[in-house]
């Protein structure tokens, strides 16, 4: 229970659950399982065969299009709350 609330506050900003914040979240937790692939990748293949046959172009090309995502997310986040500003808390009630 304590690694949901963990996220939950990841998730939250000065107006509430933000969905951008979650998809930040989110494709950083994923980039890096992604980017943990070519280092056991690597890793067996180095402690098996002790040289590297793999194509490290590909590998480049894999890291890339990983780190590209990371830009991604962050820079979507980066530019959509560039104006945001936060909600003061006496405007919750819509009566007044």
């Amino acid at each position: 229970m304590k690694i949901v609330k963990w996220i939950e506050k990841l998730i939250k900003n000065n107006t509430g659950v933000s969905s951008k914040n979650f998809f930040l979240v989110t494709i950083t937790f994923i980039g890096c399982l992604l980017l943990i692939v070519p280092i056991i990748t690597l890793l067996v293949e180095v402690i098996f065969t002790h040289t590297i046959a793999t194509d490290l172009n590909g590998m480049a090309a894999y890291i890339g299009a990983v780190a590209s995502l990371f830009a991604t997310a962050g820079l979507t986040k980066a530019w959509s709350e560039k104006y945001e500003r936060p909600r003061p808390p006496h405007h919750d009630r819509e009566d007044e």
